[in-house]
């Protein structure tokens, strides 16, 4: 139930910004999965991950 209220959210904020010049769709998108995916895992299972990289580390990653 709160992955899809979660992913409803994200549709609708996707829609409602979509035809905004200033706003970052890519880092948008990437910045919910990483926050649904830190919200569907328990504190133990990230214990031993490391700490997900922010998106501008994301992209220079990508760039390379």
């Amino acid at each position: 139930m709160l992955a899809r209220l979660l992913m409803l959210a994200m549709l609708l904020t996707m829609f409602l910004y979509s035809g905004c010049s200033s706003y970052n769709f890519p880092k948008a998108v990437y910045e919910g999965v990483q926050t649904r995916d830190q919200l569907q895992s328990t504190p133990g299972e990230r214990l031993g991950k490391p700490e997900p990289i922010n998106y501008q580390q994301y992209e220079s990653e990508r760039k390379r």
